[in-house]
């Protein structure tokens, strides 16, 4: 089927510019310096790291925080103020305040969750954060203000479809909130749909509008929406490959009446794309088109269209990791001018979480190709790292 594909709307544009650098109140962020969190499972902890942005170099920067009972992934808001992780064994989020040299101060008491809060996203507007509960079937919404959170009316919500039966639940695996805010797409890993709700911009609450799922690879793993909002990546760890959707929103458009965004979705064309063995994390460069899934020791290497979706294997295709790697995250690795400029090419970094090596491994991403090259030795003395997080 046919879709028009309407690319950064003038009032739109402006709406995100003003969100993604207007509100931006870490200094040390704008001064040559990046901020890398880490979570760790063996001893339950939230660790803070600058990243220099002329080399990608990683330093120690104050203590750890404790987090809640095996903290299995992380959300920053836009403001680069709070830090928010979902403990899965506890059931629970975890808060921090973001001070200005990028020290995390943890906020009193935690906020109770579904059971197993395994993903989390924030939409771009930092008003509300999503949180996919996977042994409960559901998610749960709250609003945010500074650390505080607030369960929205209805919350959690379900994610098994009405008229579904699915005895052993859908197991929700991650979240993302479509770039306008006003969607929320949902991997289910045992149900292998990726379902679609309706945000509602003043409360939060999810209903479901239209078609309530769409198929997917098997095992769904992982979500992405690309940096313009324009199309939907899932990571398919059971079969190996990457389900690619247009999104039909109020930002980037693939709909059949672009005047009315419903968030439904359209196969990109030859959509699913093969991928390294059991993809299980995405991340995508900020200002360039480059995709980067996390799978059993690799990452793969992909381009993408930024008019039709379709994945493009780099060559090489694939990388190495250290052992079980279960999250990636991409730095911009220049600010102001050079951001996205093709003249000047600024090199990018990209940091991956390995569960099972205890380490960080950080590569150079040369924006010219998108080919990954290892910085330095994996960086060591991480006790089962479980997410990784940049801003």
């Amino acid at each position: 089927m046919k879709f028009r594909f309407l690319e950064y709307l003038l009032l739109a544009a402006l709406l995100l510019s003003a969100i993604a650098c207007g509100h931006n109140n870490n200094p040390l962020t704008n001064s040559g310096a990046g901020l890398l969190y880490v979570t760790t499972q063996g001893n339950n902890s939230v660790a803070a790291y600058t990243v220099s942005l002329s080399n990608g170099s990683l330093s120690v920067l104050g203590n750890a925080a404790a987090t809640g009972a095996t903290p299995s992934a992380m959300a920053i808001t836009p403001s680069v103020s709070a830090l928010f992780v979902a403990d899965s064994a506890a059931n629970t989020i975890s808060a921090y305040a973001i001070n200005t040299d990028g020290t995390l101060t943890a906020a009193s008491g935690s906020t109770p969750t579904g059971k197993d809060p395994v993903a989390m996203d924030i939409d771009r507007s930092g008003k509300f954060l999503f949180v996919a509960n996977q042994v409960a079937s559901n998610v749960s919404v709250f609003t945010i203000n500074g650390t505080g959170l607030t369960a929205v009316p209805g919350s959690p919500f379900s994610t098994i479809p009405t008229g579904f039966s699915f005895p052993n639940g859908t197991l929700p695996s991650a979240v993302a909130v479509s770039a306008s805010g006003t969607f929320l797409y949902v991997a289910n890993q045992l149900a292998d749909f990726v379902s679609v709700f309706k945000v509602d911009p003043a409360s939060g609450a999810l209903t479901v509008p239209g078609v309530p799922l769409y198929v997917t690879g098997s095992g769904p793993d992982a979500l992405n929406i690309n940096p313009s909002g324009g199309f939907l990546y899932v990571a398919n760890s059971g079969s190996n490959n990457v389900s690619a959707f247009a999104i039909c929103d109020a930002v980037v458009t693939s709909c059949i009446n672009p005047n009315a965004p419903d968030g439904t979705l359209t196969a990109v064309q030859n959509s699913p794309f093969s991928t390294g063995l059991s993809p299980r994390a995405i991340a995508a460069d900020p200002n360039f088109n480059f995709m980067y899934i996390v799978g059993a020791d690799t990452v793969s290497q992909y381009s993408y269209s930024s008019g039709t979706g379709v994945l493009t294997p780099l060559s090489p295709p694939t990388i190495s990791t250290g052992l079980n790697p279960v999250s990636i995250t991409v730095r911009a690795g220049a600010t102001g001018t050079n951001v996205g400029n093709t003249t000047t090419n600024p090199t990018d970094y990209v940091y991956v979480a390995n569960n099972g090596a205890g380490t960080i491994s950080a590569y150079t991403l040369a924006t010219t190709t998108g080919l990954l090259t290892v910085l330095g030795s994996p960086v060591a003395n991480f006790a089962q790292p479980s997410a990784v997080a940049t801003k």
